[in-house]
């Protein structure tokens, strides 16, 4: 086999082991997270009421559930995800309904361990309820972090 036939087998063996790991990879779309938006009820262009319910996530694993519109604490020191769950069904019956539509801010804290976060987006997802993340992407400044500072 000469040098050019190599190469064109060469390619397609490339090829076929490409598309053999594409077809066999878990592409899919799991869980869809919004961007932040302004707390408050916004009308929607289907005519429905979005309410928002904050989920914070303290340093040390804890979830505490807040109405940010009327600052009043629904849940605080939640520490299993089982009973954050039960509470949030039981928020997402009182407040959802005709016309309403649920959404949960999730905050935590930039000390807390990911997996909690992943636990609220987790929880929200069975439960059918939109998400939403707040978190602080720098901890320093860049010019802080680029320079590598400790100021």
């Amino acid at each position: 086999m000469n040098g050019r036939g190599f190469l064109i087998r060469f390619i397609d063996i490339g090829l076929i082991i490409l598309f053999g790991f594409l077809m066999i990879s878990d592409i899919e779309n799991l869980s869809q997270v919004e961007l932040a938006s302004a707390v408050g009820d916004v009308e929607l262009a289907t005519g429905t009421e979005r309410l928002f319910l904050s989920i914070e996530i303290t340093a040390e694993g804890f979830f505490s559930m807040v109405d940010p519109v009327a600052g009043t604490i629904l849940a605080d020191s939640v520490l299993r995800v089982s009973d954050l769950e039960a509470r949030l069904r039981g928020a997402a019956r009182k407040r959802g309904g005709a016309g309403r539509e649920l959404v949960v801010l999730i905050h935590p804290d930039e000390h807390s361990v990911l997996q909690r976060t992943v636990d609220v987006m987790d929880v929200c997802d069975r439960i059918g309820v939109r998400k939403s993340l707040h978190a602080d992407v720098w901890d320093e400044t860049p010019e802080q972090s680029m320079s590598g500072s400790d100021s």
